[in-house]
């Protein structure tokens, strides 16, 4: 048994059960929860309809989902920004919204920006569900934003 006093943060520097349950929290939770199954059907769906092989559905070269490092990564931050982890002060929290933003505003950008969108081999119905994507990932981010801006109030 140790002899040193445990550190103790003050209630309001850790990301506590109250500030977990905010609805920030939750619809962030939610949200992450529909981009990741988004992710996982425009992989399917993309082999399926035969735009990607099972190696690519989730690779670089996917048309229809993120790379998977970055679905991991955008997970990875959710559980952190909403406070899963609860001895995570809040300031570690928001800097994890803040990057989860930032990652979901770049993949959307790149979603505009790499020509999957203007991919000859998608047909109408896939051009739409890579906006649907595209949509999930941009409400993803502006939840994340808006979780960071919760914790951030909260300090």
């Amino acid at each position: 048994m140790s002899s040193r006093p445990a550190t103790v943060l003050p209630v309001d520097a850790r990301v506590g059960s109250t500030v977990a349950r905010h609805p920030s929290a939750r619809r962030l939770t939610v949200a992450m929860g529909a981009l990741v199954v988004t992710d996982l059907v425009g992989g399917v769906l993309a082999v399926v309809s035969g735009v990607n092989t099972w190696s690519e559905a989730w690779g670089p070269a996917a048309l229809l989902a993120a790379p998977a490092p970055m679905v991991i990564g955008q997970v990875l931050l959710t559980l952190v920004a909403t406070g899963t982890f609860r001895r995570v002060s809040s300031r570690w929290a928001a800097t994890a919204a803040v990057v989860l933003a930032l990652a979901c505003l770049v993949s959307v950008a790149s979603g505009f920006f790499d020509g999957g969108l203007a991919n000859h081999a998608l047909t109408g119905g896939l051009v739409a569900y890579q906006a649907l994507l595209l949509a999930v990932t941009a409400s993803v981010g502006g939840l994340a934003a808006w979780r960071a801006v919760v914790l951030l109030r909260r300090r």
